[in-house]
């Protein structure tokens, strides 16, 4: 009869997998973010008529990885919110 119980342990491993990839989002951001200021700043740049159109594709992959976050975020939310409803159900009706 076991078999049939909800199991949160395995959708418990994929929310800490999205995690783990929201951290590397999160730490590609920071990275971007510091070489795009390092460059910004710098006056070492040798063809400066390239410098405003790789500080702006920066930026767009800045705002990119934003949206990602973003939209990853609110998965996990929604799959953590189901996940415990889905214990709670289990915990009364068994």
């Amino acid at each position: 009869m076991s078999a049939y119980y909800y199991n949160s342990v395995g959708l418990s491993g994929t929310i800490a997998s999205l995690k783990g990839k929201l951290d590397e989002y999160n730490s590609i951001i920071e990275k971007l973010s510091t070489l795009k200021n390092s460059i910004e700043n710098s006056n070492e740049w040798v063809q400066n008529n390239i410098k405003p159109e790789f500080i702006a594709k920066c930026n767009e992959y800045i705002a990119f990885y934003g949206i990602v976050i973003a939209k990853l975020e609110a998965y996990i939310n929604y799959i953590e919110s189901k996940n415990k409803a889905m214990e709670n159900l289990e915990n009364s009706y068994s």
